[in-house]
């Protein structure tokens, strides 16, 4: 499968700070797939939202501790969620998260075509992304590690235990050996 044809809307430089940790002062840039893996190895690793519960306290922070370790495998690790990258700069300057990239999934478009958006309406969120963790390879989704129960219902606990960061590794590690 071969990553989706997307153009992403990102901020860069929005350095003013207004407050409850939004800022401005920046520029929109367009970022596409091709921009983003064609001809390099990446890890992407979707999660439901910033600023909820594992995403914040779990999934997004090992990633960041364990960068360093996937950089020996990938030449970039990205972070995808259907949410706008005003709330995804937010998050990552909350979060103190300097290594990994965020990428703002705003319209879900990515995430749709990766067959991954979910409706959440127990926890009132409309369409996600399902918890999932890629490595891509030249825009070919080389390996895709799919948390169990995927539906459109929230009847979930929100599982977590195949696109953590360990795993991730895992299988890198064994390919590389």
């Amino acid at each position: 499968m071969n990553t989706p044809e997307i153009i992403f809307k990102t901020r860069i430089g929005d350095n003013q700070n207004l407050g409850g940790g939004c800022s401005i002062g920046g520029s929109w840039k367009d970022l596409n797939t091709t921009d983003l893996f064609k001809g390099k190895k990446v890890v992407l690793f979707s999660l439901p939202g910033a600023y909820t519960p594992t995403c914040s306290s779990r999934q997004l922070p090992g990633y960041e501790e364990k960068y360093d370790e996937l950089k020996k495998y990938v030449d970039e690790v990205y972070c995808i969620s259907v949410n706008d990258s005003f709330v995804m700069n937010a998050w990552f300057r909350d979060q103190n998260i300097k290594k990994v990239k965020p990428i703002g999934d705003g319209e879900g478009k990515f995430t749709k075509e990766m067959g991954m958006l979910v409706n959440k309406p127990k926890q009132g969120f409309g369409m996600r992304s399902w918890r999932y963790s890629a490595f891509i390879d030249n825009c070919k989704v080389e390996k895709l590690f799919v948390e169990d129960g995927k539906n459109n219902e929230s009847s979930d606990n929100d599982p977590f235990k195949l696109s953590d960061v360990d795993t991730m590794l895992s299988y890198l590690k064994d390919k590389n050996s």
